[in-house]
C-alpha cells in the first residue's frame, strides 16, 4: 500500500474505507444487528425476540429508503431510531420511556454491537499510520447506516481517530460509495481535484469502479479470506456454540483442580437473569443479603461494569449484612402480642438456654430467668414454641423486660443501619437478593417496616412457598417452585447446601445491631469451622470464578440465545455433577460440610446424611424412581456423601447407571407423551 502509493506522485489525498479495510468483525455483518436487538431488549426490558426487534429494523430501514428513494445506507441514523421507536410503541412494547432518552440507549447498543467483535487489520493499519507520519492527508469514507457520532466513537475506541482529517458516513452525509454519489461530494467539500486522490477499499464496485468513475484511482484490498469467513459466519448453529463455549469452561475449571468451580455457570446466569429482571422491574437499588450475597454483589457489579450501560441507567447495590437470627429480631411485636407461632418451623429443636441466647440476652440473665422458671434450660425441646414454656416465659417479668429493651433496640438500630445505604426505599420500596430458599428475611423485614413498605425478594432459587403478598413478590432466578414446580426445578434444587457453601462470606453471621455514637453497627459470629472452610477451600475458588464468570462474559455476550437453552444447559449440568460426581469431589463436599453453621436452633456446625431422610418406604422410593426419578433426584446426590462417609464408596457405581436411566426416561416421555401429562 505504501509503496504504490509513494510511486503515485500526484497523490496528496488518500480515501479509506473503514469496514473490512481497516477492520474486520468475528461475525456476519447482520449478526451484529442481532447482538443490537439483544442488547436493546436486555436494556428495555422489550417483550420480543431478537428476531422479530432485527427484522424491525431491517423492514425500517427498507420503509424509509423507499420514500425519498435513496440507498438504504443513505437514511438518516435519527431517521432509523424514531421509525424503530414509533413501531415498537404502537406495538405497546415500550413503556413510558420518550424519544431522546430511547435514542440513548439505541446508540449505545449499535455501538457495542459492533466494538464487541470488531478486531483491527493491523498490516493495514500500521501502513496507514506511516502515509499519516509521511505527510499524506487522510480521510475516511464509509458507508454505513450509523451517525458521524457514532463511527467517531468507534474511532476512538481502536485509538485511529487522529489518523484522519475528516471523517464521511454515508448515512451522515445522504450519498453513499455504493451508489458512487459520496465522490463527487467529498471532492467538492475538500475543493480537491481527483487526480491528487487515491481510494483504498476492499469492495470491488463501490471502492473501485465507482470511484474510477469520478477520475480517482484506487488499491483494492482484497480480503479474500475476511470475505470468506463472512460468507462462513451466515451458516452455524448458536446453540451449538452456547454448549461449546459452557462445555469448555467446564473441562478449565475441572483441569484447574478447584472442585465445583463450574457452578459459576449457575451464577452467571441468575446474575444476567437478575440484571433483566431488575430493569423490568425499574429497580433502582438492590440489596444483597448476607452472606451469600457478598460474592453475588461482587459478580452484580462486574457484570454491569462489563455490559457498559451503567452510565445510563445504573442499578445501586448495597449489601446488607442481615440473617435469618437478626431479620426475625426485628420483626418481633410487642411481648403481649408476639406468640412466636413461626418460629418452630425456622429453628426447630433447641434449648430454653439456646432460645434466651437468640436474644442476645447476658448469661448472668439468662441464668436468671431459668432459676425463676425452674426449667432444665439445657434440655432439648423438638419445638419449645409448643409447650408451656413460652407461657411461663411471657409472664416472668424479668424476660418481659429484658425482650421489651433487646427488640426496641435492634429495631432502632437497623433504621439507622438501613437509612445509611441513602436509598429512597420508603418510597421505591426493598428489593432483596439472595440464595433463597423461602424468604424468612424478606418476610421478617416486611413485618419489621409494618407492612407499609413492599419487600421484593430475587433468589438464585425457591423451594417453599409462603403467604405471598403482592407487597411481598418473590422470584426464584434458576429453579421456583412459584408459580409451578418442573423438571428442572427438582434437579437443580436438590443440593441447596453446595450454592450456599460456594457464595460463603469471610466474615461472621449476623446476630444484631447496635448503635454507637448515632451510628448502627452488626453484632457478629464467625464459627471457627466456618472460617477455617472459607479461608482454606472457599477463597480461592471464588478468586477463580471470578475471573472465569468475565470470561463467560466476553464469550457469551457476542452470542444470540435463549434462557430455554440456559435452563437446558444448568439443569443437564447439575443432573451430572450430582451422579457422576467423582471421589475428589465427595471428599471436598465433606469437607466443606464440616464448616457448613447453621445460626438457628440448636446452631450445629457440620452436615450428616441419614437414610432415614428419605421419608418414604424403599419400595415407594424405588417406584417413584422409575417413573419419575427427578422427584427423588435429592435424595440421589446424597447417596455418594454417605456411602463415602462409611467408607464404601466404591458400591456407590450404580448411580452412574441411574444417569443414564435419568436421561433415557426423560427422553423417552418427551417423546412418546408429548402432552407432559404424567406427573
Amino acid at each position: 500500500m505504501v509503496q504504490k502509493i509513494e510511486s503515485t506522485p500526484s497523490c496528496k489525498l488518500i480515501f479509506i474505507d473503514f469496514f473490512d479495510t481497516l477492520v474486520h468483525r468475528k461475525v456476519h455483518p447482520n449478526y451484529c444487528l442481532k447482538l443490537w436487538a439483544k442488547f436493546l431488549i436486555r436494556e428495555l426490558a422489550i417483550n420480543i425476540s431478537t428476531q422479530e426487534l432485527y427484522t424491525i429494523r431491517l423492514d425500517s430501514l427498507k420503509y424509509l429508503s423507499k420514500k425519498p428513494k435513496r440507498n438504504v445506507l443513505e437514511i438518516p441514523y435519527e431517521l432509523i431510531v424514531e421509525e424503530v421507536y414509533n413501531r415498537l410503541v404502537n406495538s405497546n412494547l415500550l413503556n413510558d420511556i420518550d424519544l431522546a432518552d430511547f435514542n440513548i440507549i439505541f446508540e449505545q447498543c449499535d455501538y457495542l454491537s459492533e466494538v464487541s467483535v470488531q478486531f483491527q487489520n493491523e498490516s493495514n493499519v500500521n501502513q496507514l499510520k506511516t502515509l499519516k507520519d509521511k505527510g499524506y492527508r487522510i480521510f475516511l469514507i464509509t458507508d454505513f447506516f450509523f451517525s458521524k457520532k457514532l463511527i467517531t466513537r468507534i474511532l476512538e475506541f481502536h485509538q485511529l481517530l487522529d489518523v484522519f482529517e475528516k471523517t464521511y458516513v454515508s448515512a451522515d452525509v445522504l450519498h453513499s460509495k455504493e451508489s458512487g454519489t459520496i465522490y463527487p461530494f467529498v471532492l467538492k467539500d475538500l475543493n480537491e481535484n481527483a487526480a491528487n486522490v487515491i481510494m483504498i477499499g476492499d469492495n470491488k464496485k463501490s471502492d473501485v469502479l465507482n470511484s474510477f468513475k469520478h477520475g480517482i484511482n484506487s488499491i483494492h484490498t482484497k480480503n479474500l479470506s475476511h470475505h470468506r469467513r463472512n460468507k462462513i459466519n451466515l451458516l452455524g448453529n448458536d446453540e451449538f456454540q452456547f454448549e461449546k463455549i459452557c462445555e469448555d469452561l467446564e473441562k478449565r475449571c475441572r483441569k484447574s483442580k478447584l472442585q465445583f468451580s463450574e457452578y459459576i455457570i449457575h451464577f452467571y446466569f441468575f446474575t444476567e437473569r437478575l440484571y433483566e429482571k431488575a430493569i423490568a422491574n425499574r429497580v433502582n437499588d438492590l440489596f444483597f443479603l448476607a452472606r451469600e450475597g457478598l460474592f453475588l454483589k461482587k459478580l452484580f457489579d462486574r457484570y454491569q461494569e462489563l455490559n457498559q450501560f451503567s452510565g445510563i441507567h445504573k442499578i445501586n447495590t448495597h449489601y446488607l449484612k442481615a440473617s435469618r437470627q437478626s431479620a426475625q429480631k426485628l420483626a418481633l411485636k410487642s411481648i403481649t402480642e408476639e406468640d412466636f407461632k413461626d418460629f418452630g418451623r425456622i429453628h426447630g429443636k433447641m434449648s430454653l438456654r439456646q432460645f434466651l441466647s437468640w436474644f442476645l440476652f447476658s448469661e448472668d440473665i439468662i441464668n436468671q430467668i431459668i432459676i425463676d422458671l425452674n426449667i432444665d434450660g439445657d434440655k432439648s425441646h423438638s419445638n419449645i414454641f409448643k409447650t408451656k414454656i413460652i407461657e411461663k416465659l411471657k409472664a416472668n417479668t424479668t424476660f418481659a423486660a429484658e425482650f421489651e429493651s433487646t427488640r426496641i433496640n435492634q429495631q432502632n438500630a437497623f433504621h439507622k443501619y438501613l437509612d445509611a445505604f441513602g436509598s429512597n426505599y420508603k418510597e421505591e420500596g426493598i428489593s432483596l437478593v439472595d440464595v433463597g430458599w423461602g424468604g424468612t428475611m424478606q418476610e421478617s423485614l416486611y413485618h419489621f417496616l409494618e407492612e407499609k413498605i413492599p419487600v421484593t425478594g430475587y433468589y438464585l432459587g425457591l423451594k417453599e412457598i409462603y403467604n405471598i403478598l403482592p407487597d411481598t413478590k418473590r422470584y426464584g432466578l434458576n429453579f421456583s417452585i412459584y408459580p409451578n414446580q418442573d423438571r428442572s426445578f427438582d434437579i437443580l434444587k436438590a443440593n441447596g447446601q453446595l450454592y450456599e457453601q460456594l457464595l460463603a462470606a469471610p466474615h461472621g453471621s449476623t446476630l444484631g445491631y447496635t448503635l454507637s455514637n448515632d451510628l448502627a453497627d452488626t453484632i457478629e459470629f464467625h464459627e471457627p469451622s466456618e472460617k477455617y472452610v472459607f479461608d482454606n477451600y472457599i477463597f480461592e475458588i471464588q478468586e477463580y470464578m471470578f475471573k472465569e464468570f468475565s470470561e463467560l462474559f466476553q464469550q457469551l455476550n457476542t452470542l444470540d440465545y435463549s434462557q430455554d437453552l440456559t435452563q437446558k444447559y444448568m439443569t443437564n449440568m447439575a443432573l451430572r455433577s450430582g451422579l457422576l460426581g467423582n471421589k475428589k469431589q465427595i471428599q471436598f463436599v465433606e469437607n466443606l460440610s464440616k464448616g457448613f453453621y447453621q445460626n438457628v436452633g440448636e446452631n450445629k456446625v457440620g452436615l450428616n446424611y441419614k437414610p432415614s431422610q428419605l421419608g418414604m418406604p424403599k419400595r415407594n422410593f424405588l417406584k417413584k424412581f422409575l417413573i419419575s426419578p427427578e422427584k427423588v433426584f435429592r435424595y440421589l446426590v446424597k447417596i455418594k456423601p454417605f456411602m463415602y462417609s462409611k467408607g464404601v464408596y466404591w458400591l456407590s457405581w450404580p448411580l452412574h447407571m441411574a444417569y443414564y436411566y435419568m436421561k433415557f426416561n426423560f427422553w423417552f416421555k418427551k417423546k412418546f407423551f408429548p402432552k407432559d401429562l404424567l406427573r
